[in-house]
């Protein structure tokens, strides 16, 4: 969080970010603690401030507080160039201005700070320079115009719903250096079609890619450092792909380890799918809804998990639920876990039946007068 502070060095007034240690002094490039920054300003009344210490000045249409860019004025103008000297976009700086069509960043600003263009709805085309490090929450939400946009690599943070409603948003490059897509960043873009995770991502969180209905392809980037050991996604989060209904097929790494709740439920044009052996849990209804769903392979012992909550999961939880075309299952724990896929169970009972097993599982009958199976414990009923 950015908050306001002086150079006890030279003097000068500026936005810092108070979660850091240090950071340089744009006016002198001298390096200063960020604590004692703080303090310094704290320490100083208003009436005190040397304006010698800030040497930019700005167009009437900005209003500009110790280089945090607080509002803009501009409300006829199509086009807007950030100012030198801007470190900060303040929050809702820009919000519903639909006038905006064109907006360039300069080399200089570090944050652009929640809701700064939210709502900017014929705001088509935005050029962010290097320095870039944080895009905050909502920063970009509603934004329905945009088409296209490239990140720097500098972006260090991208929060919770900074793209989401995007409709137009055909493209992304999503910054090399981030290590989690957050909580509905780029839910309900409904333009997207290709998405590249980078090697660095460990988590994709809840309803990050959501109602995403154009998106074909999704790539996931991954590197081995030492021999085997691999580095890249560890954990898709619930509903990030949910409703996703383009998306025909995706090649998991071997660096996942858990896919949330319903996190591809109502992939409809899904056929087939491979669990790689990483992964150590999934949870119900995952792939709930995926209607085009032929073929499921696990390479490993990957536990399924039905939900405690029958309010929240229903009595069936199954993790492919309503999955009718899902006859080819590739699973050593089927037995154990027949009720996670329905369909493949329902077109097994004939086989089981006529050979004495469990019509639900598959499993052997024990008991002499009341047979039991072994696996599921239902009671034999034909």
């Amino acid at each position: 969080m950015y908050v306001q502070g002086k150079c006890y060095k030279c003097g000068g007034f500026l936005a810092v970010d108070e979660t850091q240690d240090a950071s340089v002094c744009p006016f002198c490039g001298k390096a200063f603690i960020v604590e004692k920054a703080i303090r310094s300003f704290n320490d100083n009344a208003a009436n005190d401030i040397d304006m010698t210490k800030a040497p930019y000045t700005y167009d009437s249409d900005f209003v500009v507080e110790r280089s945090v860019l607080v509002r803009y004025n501009g409300y006829t103008k199509k086009e807007v160039r950030i100012p030198d000297g801007i470190s900060v976009i303040g929050e809702a700086a820009f919000q519903g201005m639909n006038n905006i069509e064109t907006v360039f960043i300069p080399k200089g600003v570090e944050v652009i700070s929640g809701g700064a263009f939210s709502g900017c709805k014929n705001l088509h085309t935005i050029h962010i320079s290097e320095g870039v490090e944080t895009i905050d929450i909502d920063a970009f939400n509603g934004c329905i115009s945009l088409k296209d946009i490239k990140f720097p690599d500098s972006i260090l943070n991208m929060e919770a719903s900074a793209f989401t409603g995007c409709t137009s948003l055909e493209s992304i490059n999503i910054p090399k250096n981030i290590e989690l897509l957050p909580w509905r960043i780029f839910e309900g873009c409904t333009s997207l079609k290709f998405i590249s995770i980078p090697k660095k991502v460990k988590t994709i969180e809840d309803f990050a890619f959501a109602e995403c209905t154009s998106l074909e392809s999704v790539n996931f980037e991954c590197m081995h450092s030492d021999g085997d050991t691999a580095t890249g996604i560890k954990r898709i989060g619930m509903n990030a792909f949910k409703n996703c209904t383009a998306l025909s097929g995706i090649n998991l790494p071997d660096t996942l380890e858990y896919i949330g709740n319903q996190a591809f439920r109502g992939c409809s044009k899904m056929k087939k799918i491979s669990i790689p052996q990483s992964v150590k849990a999934i949870y119900p209804f995952a792939f709930a809804d995926c209607s085009s769903l032929e073929q499921v392979t696990f390479a490993g012992d990957t536990e399924l998990y039905k939900g405690s909550n029958p309010y929240k999961y229903g009595k069936n939880p199954a993790t492919f639920f309503n999955c009718p075309k899902l006859l080819n299952v590739s699973y050593s724990k089927i037995q154990k876990h027949y009720w996670a896929f329905p369909a493949y169970c329902k077109s097994q009972e004939p086989i089981n039946m006529e050979n004495g097993r469990c019509r639900y599982c598959g499993g052997e009958f024990k008991g002499i007068i009341e047979k039991v199976c072994s696996v599921c414990k239902a009671h034999k009923d034909y």
